[in-house]
């Protein structure tokens, strides 16, 4: 196994430092150099204050320590959970295609990312959402039995959750976004948490959604719209609104549901998500409750017009 001082001896290159200047009000000279062979481990708070001055959170870096190029994986790495984040499958299977060539990408369990991200292009791009679910299984399968990273299962799971959805399994669907939800709530990584947080919380709203659980997606929103009001983040908050708007109207509370749609519409007359707008659509009660709904704003229709919906 690899150690932390391979990734800190090439980050403190990366940025031009020698080691005495790393270690200059840190520790000796010589601890930096054993720390960076491999004969010394440092403390917790020492690579905190050393990851302060190199600009670098270190404490990411663990998961990567066997690859052979560290630095390479864990960039790739961010670069696929933004592309899968934003939907952007198109730069996704490009870069795929890029890491393929780099040793690491071509074993376990880097591998594995490769063939999710393949899937993920064929249910997004390719629209084949039954056989990426069969894929999907036997990589799953495969994947936990080997002990693939907490990142990858779930990212594994929640697209198994969407892809549910759209081929009407509502079992699996359930049965996924509650893995992902309990894979993330074991592994707290700050860098990540946020994004998956939302992502993993809007595919269980949608399996409780079309389960009829009006409730549990209410209540799931509102714990979501909590944390992202004391962190002020909103990324994907039109999602919640949505299916916060979907579930209050399945309980016929249609005033209620007529402001969470406004909050909602207003997000997405801001910032166009057209992909987003047509997965709901998907749900003949999202047409059935803006039919209803339109009278309560005039922003409502507007915003039929816009998404074509």
């Amino acid at each position: 196994m690899g150690h932390i001082g391979i990734i800190i001896e090439k980050c403190r290159q990366a940025v031009g430092m020698s080691r005495k200047e790393l270690s200059e009000n840190l520790c000796s000279e010589k601890y930096i150099y054993l720390i960076e062979k491999g004969k010394r481990t440092p403390s917790a708070n020492l690579l905190k204050l050393m990851g302060e001055k190199l600009g670098v959170f270190l404490f990411g870096f663990y998961m990567y320590l066997d690859c052979a190029d560290p630095l390479y994986v864990r960039e790739k790495m961010r670069f696929f959970n933004m592309c899968r984040i934003n939907l952007d499958f198109k730069a996704l299977k490009e870069a795929s295609q890029e890491a393929e060539k780099m040793p690491d990408f071509c074993s376990k369990p880097w591998c594995y990312e490769i063939q999710l991200n393949n899937i993920y292009y064929l249910a997004f791009e390719e629209k084949k959402c039954g056989e990426a679910t069969l894929r999907l299984d036997r990589l799953l399968r495969e994947a936990e039995a080997y002990g693939a990273t907490y990142i990858f299962l779930i990212n594994a799971h929640t697209l198994m959750t969407t892809c549910s959805l759209v081929t009407g399994d509502i079992a699996v669907a359930k049965k996924s976004a509650l893995r992902a939800y309990e894979v993330m709530q074991n592994n707290n990584d700050a860098m990540l948490y946020e994004q998956l947080l939302t992502k993993i919380t809007v595919n269980l709203m949608g399996v409780h959604y079309f389960s009829n659980e009006f409730d549990d997606v209410i209540k799931r929103g509102q714990e979501l719209l909590d944390i992202k009001q004391k962190r002020d983040s909103y990324g994907k908050v039109h999602f919640v609104y949505l299916l916060m708007a979907l579930a209050f109207y399945g309980k016929n509370q249609r005033d209620v549901a007529a402001e969470y749609l406004k909050k909602a519409v207003h997000f997405l007359m801001v910032d166009s998500k057209p992909s987003d707008v047509s997965f709901i659509a998907k749900d003949d009660r999202f047409e059935a409750m803006l039919n209803d709904l339109s009278s309560y704003s005039a922003v409502i229709d507007y915003f039929r017009r816009e998404y074509k919906v």
